[in-house]
């Protein structure tokens, strides 16, 4: 897991300050260590956050194959949690490799099978292979786009990073807000991603989940569909008993799998469905025994909780649950007004874009995760999307479920959640593992009936069955959802109002061409000086922080400035 770079250079060489710069502007991703490769027109850049084999052998970008091994070179962000199997496969077929890391496993299957390396991974990833032979460059994103890649493309050079505020360090690059995505943003109350390659920095595209491209030294440029989920669907058995075995089979694979790590390992707990199954997962697998855990973290068991006392987002209750049926060890993050208040900037800063929520609370408990050492989680990300958990899902006539589903998987809901959370803990060099992202899991349950996922009264039923005996009951069966929310409403009425004044009757709120600043200031000043903010307003709160989002995006990544508001 790490922070990737490139440039390529249609008519000149790479200049090494400008890489450099590039590189390192990505240096919270990879707090470990960073490498550069040069060849003429050609650099690529890696900021390290060392997982898998922490010596100097995996550092990137990492050369392999050829005469000399150093026909390809990779820049690598992500893990590939089958490498193991696939490094044993390549050494039978006369692959050898010097180190311990999925990295080389991933350029070495690239150097056998080519582009259809993709399809035999199972894992998150974002990587630019440079082939300097051919003089070509191909770029891949995993089938979900859980790891972010996005690039710029000139008359004169294509680059490419992990990160939008990448591009800033890049010389003569002018920054600007796409002002042809922010209507949809604002009429939509969602965000764009997933549902167009744009982005909100002008210029800068999004490489989307499940494509590759390939790009030529002089320029010319291939983007192609590698991954359909559709095209995977397995075949599903016919009674419920045998549908619910196979999803738990496949469950507690993908957990263990991805306890594969040589550092410490935990999981974000909210005593929810997802994450308390992924928490039990780990569990259930270690209680197994050392067979079939090979390459599996000694420290496994940290479970970090987010607290808000007194308050009816808190759900330790439930989580306390889970952390003593897995036996792990507690750490938590109990909400303080004042010092999450202090973060919304950082918050903003860290998603680089706008979003309807305030991302606080998620921002802080990665780094509480990484003030404790452990530096890989397991959390429960996709499960709403692909089990159907949001309480409106019951409401869908079942005809329409798995369409539904389908859509805000894929396009309209989880992407976007994909990429605050990579940007929330990539933030403080966190690596976050999904399993119920697991494309064999996914394409299984894309395949079951509806009535798997919503049936009996319940969301996500057929998890729920497939996690009896494993997770407690009390979990098991809570119908009560929560979400990891800040408190909007106090926030309004309290510590944020100085900070709203300020931005609403700032220029770029009262000259927007989006929306009516000064009709929008009046009503935001009367409603905020009189305290007058009220739960019945949560719709309202949610809107005017994506319109004040875009305001602090401006300012933070346009004019650099922030000394209006502060």
């Amino acid at each position: 897991m790490c922070g990737i770079v490139g440039i390529l250079n249609f008519q000149k060489p790479i200049n090494p300050v400008e890489l450099n710069r590039f590189t390192d502007s990505l240096s919270h991703r990879g707090p470990d260590g960073r490498g550069m490769f040069i060849d003429g027109n050609l650099g690529l850049g890696h900021r390290r956050l060392a997982i898998l084999d922490l010596s100097e052998a995996g550092k990137n970008p990492m050369p392999f194959g050829g005469e000399k091994g150093k026909r390809y070179w990779i820049t690598y962000n992500g893990e590939v949690y089958n490498f193991l199997e696939l490094r044993h496969e390549l050494k039978e077929l006369g692959h050898r490799f010097q180190s311990e890391t999925d990295t080389e496993v991933v350029v070495a299957a690239y150097a056998q099978w080519g582009e259809d390396c993709l399809l035999r991974f199972n894992g998150m990833w974002a990587f630019a292979i440079w082939d300097t032979v051919e003089r070509k460059l191909f770029l891949a994103r995993d089938r979900f786009g859980i790891k972010p890649l996005y690039y710029l493309q000139g008359a004169s050079r294509f680059a490419f990073a992990s990160e939008l505020k990448a591009f800033l360090a890049l010389d003569n690059f002018s920054v600007a807000l796409n002002e042809e995505i922010i209507p949809q943003i604002i009429q939509s109350n969602q965000a764009y991603e997933g549902t167009t390659d744009s982005t909100i920095m002008k210029n800068v595209l999004c490489l989307p989940g499940g494509h590759c491209l390939t790009l030529k030294s002089d320029g010319s440029c291939t983007i192609k569909t590698w991954w359909e989920t559709l095209n995977h669907i397995p075949q599903i058995p016919t009674s419920y008993e045998e549908q619910v075995e196979q999803f738990r089979d496949l469950f507690l694979d993908a957990v263990k799998i991805r306890m594969r790590s040589d550092v410490a390992v935990g999981t974000c707990l909210s005593g929810g469905i997802d994450s308390s199954a992924v928490a039990s997962g780990m569990a259930w697998n270690h209680r197994q025994g050392k067979n079939g855990l090979e390459r599996c973290a000694e420290d496994w068991q940290q479970a970090f909780v987010a607290t808000f006392p007194g308050t009816q987002l808190d759900e330790r209750a439930y989580a306390d649950e889970v952390i003593y049926h897995v036996g792990a060890k507690p750490h938590y993050w109990v909400f303080d007004n004042d010092e999450a208040l202090s973060h919304i900037i950082d918050s903003v800063w860290a998603m680089e874009d706008v979003y309807l929520g305030i991302a606080v609370p998620v921002w802080c408990i990665y780094r509480e995760m990484r003030q404790k050492n452990v530096v890989v989680s397991l959390d429960g990300h996709g499960g709403d999307e692909l089990l159907g958990g949001y309480t409106w899902y019951l409401d869908w006539p079942m005809n329409q479920v798995n369409q539904n589903l389908y859509q805000d998987f894929h396009t309209t809901l989880l992407p976007s959640i994909l990429r605050n959370y990579d940007r929330c803990s990539m933030a403080h060099g966190i690596e976050v593992r999904m399993p119920l992202m697991d494309w064999r899991l996914v394409t299984f349950t894309f395949g079951l009936p509806a009535d798997c996922k919503i049936g009996a009264g319940y969301t996500k039923r057929v998890l729920r069955d497939a996690m009896r005996g494993i997770m407690p009951e009390k979990i098991r069966h809570r119908r009560s959802k929560i979400g990891f929310n800040s408190p909007m409403i106090d926030w309004y009425n309290g510590g944020m109002a100085t900070m709203l004044r300020k931005i609403v009757n700032h220029r770029l709120w009262l000259e927007s061409p989006f929306w009516d600043g000064h009709q929008l200031r009046d009503y935001v000043l009367e409603k905020t000086n009189a305290c007058a903010w009220t739960p019945n307003d949560w719709g309202v709160t949610l809107h005017i922080w994506t319109l004040v989002n875009i305001v602090l995006w401006q300012l933070l990544f346009v004019e650099k400035s922030l000394s209006e508001i502060r």
